[in-house]
C-alpha cells in the first residue's frame, strides 16, 4: 500500500485550536463545517461512501476492482461493495487509528494495521479473510504503531514499518515472523516492493532536526541492505516505484523525488505545494503520474518526467487558510486505473468523512 500520509506539526500548530486525543495520536479539532461543494471544474462524483466519523488515512481496491477496503482514524476498517455503494462490513478490530490496509495480490486475504508511536499503542496486524470478513489471525512483534504495509506479488510475504524504527518481514501462509530489519534511526513510515519483488524500498523520519532522511533498497531474498540513497530534505512519508519497474519515487513534502533505479541517480525533483501540507501521494497505474492531495483541499495528477501538472482533479478550496473545513487525506486507483478513490479527513469534527468514488477525467 503506497501510504503513506504525514502532517506537519509544525503546520498545523499555527492555527489556534483545542487538542483531543483520537487514536492515541494528537489531532487538533475545529468547529463543524460542511465539505467543499464541488467546483465548477470538478465532474459529479460516481459514488459518495459514509460512513467513518474522523479521516480516512488508507484506501485499497480488490484485484477486480469491485470492493474497496478504508482503514480511519475512528479506529475501524470499512469493507465497501462499489457496484452499489454499500457498507458491506465494518470491523472494529483495532484499538487506535488505522494507518494502512493492504489487499493481497489474488483477493483472498485482507491485511489491516495501525497505532502511534506511544507506548501503549496498538502494535498488531490483523489478516481477514476477504469473503467471510472474519479475523484469521493477529501479527505480533513490532513494539510501536505499525506505518505501512507492502506484500511480494506472489502473495507470500508481507511486509511492515514501524514507529519502532523497524522493517519485519511476515510469512503470510503460516503468520510468523521471517526477519526484522533494524538499519533505520527514525520511525519507517513508508515501505514498498518491487514490481519483480526482489527489492524493498523503505523510508521515513521525524520532526527533528537529526532525522534520518535516506531512502533504503533492500535485497528481500536475504534482507541485506543494498544502498542508502540521500538528498531528501524532509521526512520521508511516500515511497513507491513505478509498475514498470525504472524509477523510486518518493515524497518529502512539499517536493517529490524521482530516482532512476538503473543508476540510483536523481532524475526528477518539483514541488506540489507552495507551502508544507502534502498529505498524500499515490502513484498512477501507467508509470508515468503522480497523484497528491495536499492541506488546501486539492487533489493534482502531475507527469513524473516534467514534473508538470497534469489534471487538477479536485480544486484547491475557496479560502485555504480555513482549517475547518474538510481536506483530502489519501487515495488509491482501481486496478485499471479508470477510478480513483479520495478520502477525506481534517477538523470537521464529529462530522461524517466521505469517500469520494470518481471515474478519471
Amino acid at each position: 500500500m503506497i501510504h503513506k500520509q504525514f502532517f506537519h506539526k509544525s503546520f498545523i500548530a499555527s492555527v489556534t485550536a483545542a487538542t483531543v486525543i483520537i487514536g492515541g495520536s494528537e489531532l487538533r479539532t475545529f468547529a463543524q463545517t460542511a465539505p467543499r461543494s464541488p467546483t465548477a471544474s470538478q465532474t459529479k462524483p460516481a459514488l459518495t461512501l459514509q460512513g467513518h466519523i474522523w479521516t480516512i488515512e488508507a484506501l485499497n481496491f480488490s484485484p477486480d476492482g469491485q470492493t474497496l477496503v478504508s482503514g480511519s482514524y475512528d479506529h475501524t476498517v470499512k469493507v465497501w461493495n462499489l457496484n452499489n455503494g454499500k457498507l458491506i462490513r465494518t470491523l472494529d478490530g483495532h484499538k487506535d487509528g488505522v494507518n494502512d490496509v493492504l489487499i493481497s495480490p489474488d483477493g483472498k486475504l485482507f491485511f489491516t494495521a495501525g497505532g502511534t508511536a506511544e507506548p501503549n499503542t496498538s502494535k498488531v496486524i490483523k489478516v481477514w479473510d476477504m469473503k467471510t470478513k472474519k479475523l484469521l489471525r493477529t501479527l505480533k512483534g513490532h513494539t510501536l504503531g505499525v506505518t505501512s504495509l507492502a506484500i511480494t506479488p506472489d502473495g507470500k510475504t508481507l511486509v511492515s514499518g514501524s514507529y519502532d524504527k523497524t522493517i519485519k518481514f511476515w510469512d503470510v501462509d503460516k503468520g510468523i515472523r521471517k526477519r526484522t530489519l533494524t538499519e533505520h534511526t527514525s520511525p519507517v513510515r513508508s515501505i514498498a516492493v518491487s514490481p519483480d519483488g526482489k527489492t524493498l524500498a523503505s523510508g521515513g523520519g521525524s520532526l527533528n532536526n537529526d532525522s534520518e532522511k535516506t531512502v533504503k533498497l533492500w535485497n528481500l531474498e536475504t534482507g541485506e541492505l543494498i544502498s542508502n540513497i540521500k538528498g531528501n530534505n524532509n521526512v520521508i512519508s511516500f515511497i513507491g516505484f513505478t509498475p514498470d519497474g525504472k524509477y523510486l519515487v518518493n515524497s518529502t513534502d512539499p517536493k517529490i523525488n524521482v530516482w532512476d533505479l538503473s543508476t540510483g541517480k536523481l532524475v526528477n525533483r518539483f514541488q506540489v505545494s507552495d507551502i508544507e501540507g502534502v498529505t498524500s501521494a499515490t502513484l498512477g497505474n501507467d508509470s508515468k503520474s503522480i497523484v497528491t492531495t495536499t492541506l488546501d483541499g486539492a487533489v493534482t495528477m502531475w507527469d513524473l518526467t516534467t514534473g508538470k501538472a497534469m489534471k487538477t482533479l479536485v480544486e484547491a478550496a475557496n479560502n485555504p487558510q480555513n482549517y475547518d473545513q474538510l481536506y483530502p487525506t489519501s487515495t488509491a486507483f482501481s486496478p485499471d486505473g479508470k477510478t480513483i478513490a479520495i478520502g477525506e479527513g481534517g477538523g470537521a469534527y464529529n462530522s461524517k468523512f466521505p469517500i469520494i468514488i470518481r471515474q478519471m477525467p
